[in-house]
């Protein structure tokens, strides 16, 4: 925890021979590389295991790995820390007259709402806690989407700043495209394919459908084959223009395999999008919370971010550790004490769920307000943090 929170790295002079690296990196050739390849490791592992065990997507081997990307991996912890970052560097509360009572009267009455619902769906109305279910995962699915873009946006920015080539106009005519397409593709696969090509097989989310999903399993192939033609067409985009930054190159290019993965694979596609998006979130907001050169009196800085961070997330993750996989595994050693003691703090365990819950949705509604790129005040304070300004 003694290390700085990585830094946007400086920009190097400009080369017309050669695709950039140097000096275009959004945090570091480590941190970078690193968000896309941990989860990946993650997820093959879980393949893996999967495989040798022969359970196949419905076994331990899948819980083991959402449950890593939810709470290793931090997709299902960071959550919390929208509101750390706005509680400590205040100056986002106020870009603009309402922004204060957008993201805290606002974030408030979505948590209380949403916690209200999903308690009593889930104690009272089991339909509709499978359609909130969805609804969630729907929304997930955008907000994950919507972070690929943002961050695509900024290696843009990133190469603009530097003084080489930024996003062409056909590369941003396909960034606009690619939230839209990539949500209806991937929410048909969701909802309405069945994973696998196995009888009687369910969609990765069940709301009640009929046995086998509303749509055979060949579906996936035209899904895959709508998403081969947009990819091809952003390849000839980056190929076609001289000096594309090569780490925007590697960040755009790797979540378009991530989205082929998730339509091919729904199951591992989860794990694999989750860990992804998880960390990318945690070293941004560490980005974000470093002190500007305005705040030099600040304390939080370096190992302090880490350990804030940490320290906000860490009920969510004493929640998240209630629900491991290896809880069966520990009770193998203890003769099922593990279960009997959870089992009685059951009610608990359902509030801390719930909570969480509620809290991931009001993280969405707080950062559809907190990135609103499109407000020039907003941009100025959010990309100063950033040291993109």
């Amino acid at each position: 925890m003694s290390h700085p929170a990585p830094a946007l790295a400086p920009p190097a002079a400009p080369s017309a021979s050669t695709v950039r690296f140097d000096g275009l990196w959004l945090f570091s050739p480590r941190v970078d590389v690193s968000l896309l390849l941990v989860p990946a490791l993650l997820t093959l592992f879980s393949v893996w295991l999967a495989g040798t065990t022969g359970e196949g997507v419905d076994g331990y081997s899948r819980a083991l790995g959402r449950w890593a990307s939810q709470y290793v991996l931090f997709n299902g912890t960071h959550v919390i820390l929208t509101f750390l970052l706005v509680g400590v560097r205040r100056e986002l509360l106020h870009t603009t007259p309402t922004q204060a009572r957008l993201l805290v009267g606002g974030s408030a009455a979505v948590f209380a709402l949403c916690f209200a619902l999903l308690w009593y769906a889930g104690e009272q109305a089991p339909q509709l806690n499978l359609l909130l279910s969805a609804g969630i995962h729907l929304l997930a699915a955008h907000h994950t989407l919507s972070q690929v873009k943002g961050l695509w946006a900024l290696h843009g920015l990133k190469a603009r700043v530097a003084g080489v080539p930024s996003l062409s106009e056909a590369e941003r005519r396909l960034q606009r495209v690619f939230v839209p397409l990539a949500l209806v593709l991937m929410m048909v696969r969701t909802l309405a394919v069945p994973m696998t090509s196995r009888a009687g097989d369910f969609p990765l989310v069940n709301v009640g459908q009929a046995e086998g999903g509303a749509l055979p399993y060949s579906t996936t192939w035209v899904l895959l084959a709508v998403w081969a033609v947009f990819a091809g067409l952003l390849v000839a985009a980056l190929r076609g223009q001289s000096g594309t930054s090569g780490p925007r190159r590697l960040y755009v290019l790797g979540h378009a395999v991530v989205v082929a993965v998730y339509l091919a694979w729904p199951a591992w596609g989860v794990v694999l999008s989750a860990g992804i998006h998880g960390l990318e979130y945690f070293f941004l907001t560490g980005r974000m919370l470093e002190p500007t050169a305005r705040e030099a009196e600040s304390k939080l800085r370096g190992g302090a971010v880490w350990a804030a961070m940490v320290g906000v997330m860490l009920p969510l993750i004493i929640v998240g550790v209630a629900q491991s996989p290896f809880v069966p595994l520990v009770d193998a050693g203890t003769g099922g004490a593990a279960t009997d003691f959870l089992l009685r703090q059951e009610p608990l365990w359902t509030l801390g769920v719930t909570v969480t819950n509620a809290i991931v949705l009001a993280h969405y509604f707080a950062d559809a307000f907190l990135y609103r790129f499109r407000i020039q005040k907003v941009r100025e304070v959010t990309l100063g943090r950033l040291g993109l300004a």
